[in-house]
């Protein structure tokens, strides 16, 4: 199928589905609404937003919640360990190594943005909630990025078959939910799961479009996702309409009324080379990339780094700067150890 008509056909449904909004409300009373609607709702998180994921973790404690939620799937993963999550959350005896390699051996490696604490505390906390559930009612939480095994990586040229993230991730959600009848949500950096293509024009002048996982699927199973972006930087972003006063507030959007008339490309960090702010969305305003948004007071927005003591396990910190390596050419900053 040509690009083109990939990117209006998926444009379309993204406005389609955008006419279904639920009315504005208040934490976590749109999501729940949204899942008796939609088989996945996808929620875009600023990475290391440890109040972020504390509303997330207090959502899946909700009896509600576990009643209609069957998975959780999660950008911070490699699908290759999907069997030991599986026992892990399923409250198995698997050594914390053999957890820890989940988040620590995607393709993103040698980045370290799931090094920060709230993703090892999402999966333990997952695995006390479950402890709670009966069987029929626990999480399953499914791994959606590329299944890449770093212990076969010997040069970027192996890395290429798994890059395509975006594709990774959309078929995962499908195959392991979508398609087997149950409800997901679907966690993930922002840019992942807003609901049209992104466009960007390459150093050559040409002009090339980046699917998201959320496009992915809308355009296999039209009108099946629900989107909420969390909008933890609009603070940074000069966005004073995407903040709040206290606890966190999700606002259905409309293309009729603010927040969701701003435009698109406002409320995205991507920068060009010049440092000058990203032409990605063209015309879109809020409410064409997402049904909803989470709404943040500035006093809770703690953005987190990678955890500097994971660094000090020398056979990571190895494998990390093997990695950098390959990756970069160059070797780990040492001065993430410290």
């Amino acid at each position: 199928m040509p690009q083109s008509l990939i990117l209006a056909v998926v444009a379309l449904l993204g406005t389609l589905s955008s006419c279904q909004t639920p009315e504005p409300s208040s934490n976590y009373d749109i999501v729940l609404s949204a899942l008796d609607r939609y088989r996945v709702v996808a929620v875009g998180e600023n990475h290391g937003h440890v109040e972020f994921h504390n509303w997330l973790l207090g959502l899946l404690e909700l009896p509600a919640a576990t009643n209609k939620i069957d998975d959780i799937a999660v950008e911070w993963g490699n699908a290759l360990y999907q069997n030991q999550i599986d026992r892990y959350i399923d409250g198995g005896e698997v050594p914390w190594d053999s957890v820890t390699i989940a988040w620590r051996n995607t393709i993103v490696s040698p980045n370290t943005v799931w090094d920060a604490a709230v993703y090892a505390q999402f999966f333990r906390e997952i695995r006390r909630i479950n402890s709670t559930l009966g069987p029929d009612k626990r999480y399953r939480v499914i791994l959606t990025d590329s299944p890449v095994d770093w212990d076969k990586v010997e040069s970027r040229e192996d890395l290429r078959p798994f890059y395509d993230r975006a594709a990774a991730m959309a078929e995962t959600v499908r195959r392991e939910s979508l398609l087997k009848g149950r409800r997901s949500l679907f966690v993930a950096g922002a840019l992942h799961v807003a609901r049209i293509p992104r466009r960007r024009v390459r150093d050559d002048g040409l002009s090339v479009g980046e699917i998201t996982p959320v496009a992915w699927i809308e355009l296999r199973n039209p009108g099946s996702v629900f989107v909420i972006q969390s909008m933890a930087r609009a603070g940074e972003l000069g966005l004073s309409e995407l903040s709040t006063i206290g606890a966190p507030h999700v606002v259905g959007l409309s293309r009729d009324r603010s927040p969701g008339t701003i435009s698109a490309n406002a409320t995205t960090t991507l920068r060009d080379r010049d440092g000058t702010r990203s032409n990605v969305y063209g015309d879109a305003v809020l409410a064409d990339v997402a049904d909803a948004v989470i709404l943040w007071d500035a006093s809770d927005v703690t953005l987190e780094d990678a955890d500097a003591s994971v660094y000090t396990i020398d056979w990571y910190w190895a494998e990390l700067d093997r990695r950098s390596r390959i990756v970069r050419g160059q070797p780990m900053d040492p001065s993430l150890r410290r």
